[in-house]
């Protein structure tokens, strides 16, 4: 890999400023590689070779722009919309006279501060939502349906102009004006929109020069509602059309087949100088050195890929429900996970960490009875007003480490939860499910050496002390036995890493790391990591107090644990709090199907 090539970066770069990468290069470069320019003469007769050419239209030809203003909501002042339509032409060649071909169609919507103002209940009624801690939230207990007020209507070609239903993560909504309007609700969507994929253009017939056209017409329309939208005056919205041969990958799916080692695909990519595949970071000092990415220079150093964004963002949700289903959702939350990133092994090779996406319950990790001598404490009993996930009821709590016997310490090697029910029940019983999984997940050392009480920490400094140049303190005068009244004793390296085991939990150098790199220079705990714009920006913050894999390296008895409001912070190890299993799958891993979104997540395969 070459120096120039060590400096590019996996990450959403693009899409966070994608009018200027995937518009002005991306876009540039495929058109002219592949289609010629967007102004090509599609009317000139074809050679030996066929043709497909784009072109867009647009009021004022500077794309798709809309500022809501007080005459937008005025009574009866009606909607205010903008629209663009996009041409694909396919000429055949003079040859044959026969063409098939394919191509991408994409909104990217480089700016949209618009925001859900407005709320419904169950009969309709709407009321304006009122703001808190900076948010516009529901104004009561009743109203809590969100009202769209931005929509995309995508008029597809064909010769009955028939409006497109279906886009992967846009929900479609009907009639949402009152008067007929129908479309997908991106209120609050910004990026990349892939409206169609490999879409097929045929040309074919007996005449000299044979072509093929095809429409698309996109409108965006912003909705004045019979309430007030006043949080949503000045806001503007812009946006751009694009018909290109190439597809812009927004996510592994797009661009590693089912016969890729995922890690490898991962690496090539990189490799290949891809700006824009979702949200992933490449953790290398060199290949960041000259990055945009805020704070670039605190990454891990690790050569890892790691997912970094804010939960709805971040495509890397997998399926593990031992279902032969090819796309689609899975059968439960129970059965999703998401993926951490991508780590390289002793040979170099990348292994897949995954963390369960919701907490666990004690189906799935095992109580008192299904798993006799663990630390299943009982149904989590917190308020969850935070919590992000769908089972509320059903989420178990479990101690970090404790003994019928009253003994306790904070020695990940002594901790019932890791060896019971993490490591035994849920390995044995509740992944076994999936056939052929278990032998896929690889043993590995889980360093335990953890952090002294600081507040003070941020991403780097985590894991430096978890897993890099400190993460075994051998000689510091605070370990202990099994039993934790003998008192503290020097550490060894065995007391502060846990060889050979496949299921842990995260560390704290996940927490940190899968915040966007704007909070990689905020410390952790004391209100850090729980401020509004890092804990939407971190897609591993569910809402829960849960437990982490590392300990405490100044006191015997706590380790750290995620608070529910964001923050990192220590708990006594007889606390009861939630937790996420966490492992690695071998590089041998394929993405068989799944675009890597919670509607549609990531199926895996193996040879």
């Amino acid at each position: 890999m070459n120096d120039k090539k060590q400096k590019i970066i996996l990450s959403l770069v693009a899409i966070v400023t994608l009018a200027l990468v995937a518009i002005g290069a991306t876009y540039a470069f495929f058109a002219s590689q592949n289609t010629g320019k967007q102004d090509v003469n599609i009317n000139a007769e074809s050679g030996t070779t066929d043709v497909l050419a784009f072109a867009i239209t647009d009021v004022g030809n500077d794309g798709i722009n809309i500022t809501a203003n007080m005459d937008n909501f005025s009574s009866g002042a009606g909607n205010e919309e903008d629209s663009a339509t996009g041409t694909a032409t396919l000429i055949a060649n003079n040859a044959t006279n026969n063409a098939k071909d394919s191509y991408y169609v994409y909104l990217n919507i480089a700016k949209n501060e618009l925001r859900y103002t407005n709320f419904k209940n169950a009969e309709g009624d709407i009321l304006e939502g009122k703001e808190e801690d900076g948010k516009i939230v529901a104004p009561d207990e009743t109203h809590t349906t969100k009202v769209p007020e931005l929509i995309l209507t995508v008029t597809q070609p064909g010769e009955e102009k028939e409006e497109l239903q279906h886009i992967d993560g846009l929900e479609y909504k009907t009639d949402v004006d009152g008067n007929g309007l129908n479309g997908f609700d991106i209120t609050e969507a910004t990026g990349l929109i892939a409206i169609a994929k490999n879409y097929e253009i045929t040309a074919t017939g007996t005449e000299p020069t044979v072509k093929a056209t095809q429409e698309w017409k996109i409108k965006i329309t912003l909705i004045n509602l019979d309430s007030s939208q006043n949080n949503n005056t000045g806001k503007e919205f812009s946006g751009q059309l694009i018909l290109q041969k190439e597809v812009i990958p927004t996510s592994l799916a797009d661009v590693c087949n089912s016969n890729e080692k995922v890690g490898e695909c991962v690496k090539e990519l990189y490799e290949k100088s891809y700006y824009n595949l979702s949200h992933i970071i490449y953790h290398n000092n060199d290949a960041l050195a000259e990055s945009p990415i805020p704070n670039a220079t605190l990454n891990a150093n690790d050569n890892s890929y790691r997912y970094s964004g804010s939960s709805e963002e971040v495509k890397n949700y997998v399926c593990l429900d031992g279902t032969e289903t090819q796309s689609g959702a899975c059968t439960s939350d129970a059965d999703l996970y998401r993926i951490i990133g991508f780590f390289p092994n002793d040979t170099d090779e990348y292994e897949m960490k995954l963390i369960k996406y919701d907490y666990a319950t004690k189906e799935e990790l095992g109580d008192n009875e299904t798993a006799p001598g663990g630390a299943y404490y009982g149904n989590y009993a917190d308020s969850k007003p935070n919590y992000k996930g769908n089972n509320a009821a059903n989420i178990a709590a479990y101690y970090w480490n404790y003994t019928d016997s009253g003994s306790y310490n904070n020695m990940w090697q002594y901790s019932n939860l890791n060896k019971k029910n993490l490591n035994e029940y849920y390995l044995n019983t509740y992944l076994a499910k999936v056939g052929g999984l278990s032998e896929h997940i690889t043993e590995h050392e889980w360093t335990t050496g953890g952090m002294p009480w600081s507040d003070t920490y941020k991403a780097r400094q985590a894991y430096n002390e978890e897993l890099g140049t400190g993460k075994l303190q051998v000689g510091a005068p605070n370990c202990y036995n099994d039993d934790y009244n003998e008192g503290a004793r020097a550490c060894t390296e065995n007391d502060l890493s846990y060889k050979n085991a496949k299921i842990g939990l995260m560390y704290v150098s996940d927490y940190g790391y899968a915040a966007y790199p704007e909070a990689w220079n905020t410390k952790m705990e004391s209100e850090g990591y729980s401020q509004d714009d890092i804990t939407k920006n971190n897609w591993l913050y569910m809402g829960l107090y849960e437990w982490t894999v590392s300990r405490n390296a100044l006191y015997g008895t706590s380790a750290w644990g995620v608070y529910n409001t964001g923050d990192m912070n220590r708990s006594g190890v007889i606390g009861r709090l939630a937790a996420r299993p966490s492992f690695y799958l071998d590089s041998s891993t394929k993405i068989k199907s799944g675009d890597g979104s919670k509607t549609n997540p990531f199926r895996l395969s193996w040879d």
